[in-house]
């Protein structure tokens, strides 16, 4: 097999084995603070756990929410060590009335580890949320795509007896992820969210990937802190 190959299997198992670091909720909380934990399969079986804090901002958005957010493996495939780090930001981009169209950044980092290679991959998280958002509940249907920008690969002798010409170091982009889901949310009292998503993941050419393609996940999120800025409007109002 010829290396490049070697990287692309591996950087398809890396995505295909943690899900996405992605609060469900966060749309329309209003203080500064939150904390969200999901739980769910997303080409397999993940926790999620997040935290996320409130910008006001006064001109584009009114408020830009900063998130990190960690996905760790419920159970993978065998031997196989992995969990995602993703930094991100999420803005209500444009809102009248109760509709409005959100968009999200996340730079995911991911790290695996068996008994035939070690490796760590960066990438771009881009998504955007359309639905309707009104006080207490929203709707929305998110597209997201999960885009692999680099990989460094360490094999073992292992892979390098299977594998001629494997080399440590970073490989080009092997592709990505897309996914389409619909997401719903309801608050309990003033610092309670639970969310659901439910969806399907394609590869990049429009494919099923190599596990299972649906999505389901359950959510629930903890705001807490100050009254962060209002949930945005329409913009110029």
């Amino acid at each position: 097999m010829r290396p490049a190959a070697f990287a692309a299997a591996i950087a398809a198992t890396a995505v295909s084995a943690v899900a996405s670091a992605a609060p469900i909720s966060g749309y329309q909380g209003e203080q500064e603070n939150a904390t969200h934990v999901n739980l769910g399969w997303n080409a397999a079986p993940a926790l999620e756990l997040a935290y996320g804090r409130a910008i006001p901002m006064e001109r584009l958005v009114r408020r830009l929410d900063l998130e990190i957010g960690l996905a760790l493996p419920v159970f993978l495939v065998t031997e196989l060590d992995s969990f995602r780090l993703e930094p991100a930001a999420r803005a209500m981009l444009v809102q009248r009335g109760g509709w409005g169209l959100a968009g999200r950044l996340g730079l995911p980092v991911q790290t695996g580890d068996n008994q035939t290679f070690q490796f760590v991959s960066v990438g771009a998280h881009p998504g955007l949320a359309g639905g309707y958002f009104e006080r207490g509940w929203f709707i929305a249907l998110e597209v997201e795509y999960t885009a692999i920008l680099s990989t460094y690969i360490a094999a073992s002798d292992r892979a390098r007896a299977t594998y001629a010409g494997i080399r440590d170091g970073f490989y080009a982009p092997a592709g990505g992820y897309l996914d389409a889901s619909l997401a719903l949310g309801l608050s309990i009292g003033s610092s309670f969210e639970l969310g659901l998503r439910a969806g399907y993941r394609s590869t990049h050419g429009l494919e099923p990937p190599p596990l299972v393609p649906f999505r389901v996940e359950v959510g629930v999120s903890y705001a807490f802190g100050a009254p962060a800025a209002a949930p945005p409007r329409a913009i110029g109002q």
